[in-house]
């Protein structure tokens, strides 16, 4: 169960990732990777706005299909 405390915390990180992002709608795609991302972090112990934040916006912009490339397999690598 969550505090009152808990919950500002996850918010105010979701908030600051989300206009970082420019998350117009809850119903963004962006919208539910930070929030997941968030919750996530902070149910492994971080309790830091920024740093929750700033691993929301790192996880949602490498989660875009632009950053990832289009092809849904990975590039195969030999050595």
């Amino acid at each position: 169960m969550y505090s009152q405390d808990d919950w500002n915390v996850m918010q105010a990180a979701y908030d600051k990732a989300a206009a970082t992002l420019v998350v117009k709608s809850s119903s963004d795609t962006e919208a539910k990777i930070i929030s997941e991302t968030v919750m996530t972090a902070f149910n492994r112990g971080n309790r830091d706005v920024n740093s929750l934040a700033a691993l929301a916006v790192i996880t949602a912009i490498n989660s875009h299909p632009a950053v990832r490339g289009s092809n849904s397999e990975q590039e195969k690598r030999y050595a």
